[in-house]
């Protein structure tokens, strides 16, 4: 009997640890919940990004969906993306990034809540579990701690909007615009008036900021066509994860928007006033509910 119970102890123990189970186990995996550490973005950086002076205009309606940087160069552009989106107070803020490593499965997700320099912000497990309950996706918390594209982000939030909720989602760079649609069907239940989806997709790389420019001038294009077969075949060089980007553009679709406003449009070289690095661009980009 001894010999029987002491494996399935250790199968416990593993399932509890990894917060990744299903059906009730997963109940019990979210209790532990040891949070990510806050290893992205110290306090005095974060308040550095906060002290930056607004200058992109308010917007008027209701934000479905949105795109931001998750590179911390962009910082301001960061906070001014969650600050706008804070005014409307949501519930959940759903975050789908690019798995930069590719590790783990194609698409990850996880119950652990994030520490950040001013507190915890916590995940949605209702949400986590219905997208693991879809098969498409799984749980990986220790993929998940060490992604920027979540991690650069959440101490923002707990800033803008302690109260809110967050859902993470990382894709490996070959998902598609079915598997995204997919997806989408088995987030359409909870894509409410408190709930909104924002893209962690940082742009053109590793050129100049000419070139930078140049560059974004095509995806800008794709984007304001809605040309979604264009922006799939745009490699690294453009942008760093057009699933996600479809996933907020999808989204915004579903709530009969059919234009965006540019927020904010940079690049790291311009920022930093440097001509001989090797840039990074960004758009932030937000979506608002049509009237009806």
């Amino acid at each position: 009997m001894k010999k029987l119970l002491l494996p399935w102890l250790l199968s416990c123990l593993f399932l509890i640890l990894s917060g990744c189970t299903d059906g009730k186990l997963a109940e019990v995996a979210e209790k532990p919940n040891p949070a990510h550490p806050s290893s992205f973005v110290t306090r005095q950086e974060l308040y550095g990004f906060l002290s930056m002076p607004e200058t992109a205009e308010a917007i008027s309606g209701r934000i479905v969906s949105g795109v931001l940087p998750h590179h911390l160069t962009a910082g301001k552009m960061i906070a001014g993306v969650i600050a706008k989106i804070a005014v409307q107070k949501p519930r959940v803020l759903i975050i789908v990034g690019p798995n930069h490593e590719n590790a783990g499965a194609k698409v990850i997700t996880g119950y652990y809540d994030w520490q950040t320099p001013e507190g915890i912000v916590q995940a949605e497990p209702e949400i986590v579990r219905a997208l693991l309950a879809s098969n498409m996706v799984s749980c990986d918390e220790t993929v998940l701690a060490g992604e920027h594209s979540i991690g650069s982000i959440v101490p923002f939030i707990r800033h803008y909007l302690p109260e809110t909720r967050i859902v993470p989602l990382i894709l490996h760079h070959g998902v598609s615009i079915e598997q995204v649609d997919a997806l989408l069907e088995v987030l359409k239940p909870y894509l409410e008036k408190d709930v909104v989806l924002l893209a962690s997709v940082d742009f053109s790389h590793y050129l100049s900021r000419r070139q930078a420019y140049d560059r974004d001038e095509v995806t800008l294009q794709a984007m304001r066509e809605w040309d979604y077969n264009k922006l799939f075949h745009l490699d690294s060089g453009y942008l760093d994860s057009p699933a996600s980007l479809a996933l907020g553009f999808r989204v915004a679709q579903k709530n009969g928007s059919s234009d965006f406003q540019v927020v904010e449009h940079s690049n790291s070289g311009d920022i930093l006033k440097n001509d001989l690095i090797e840039t990074t661009s960004y758009f932030t980009l937000l979506f608002v509910e049509q009237e009806k």
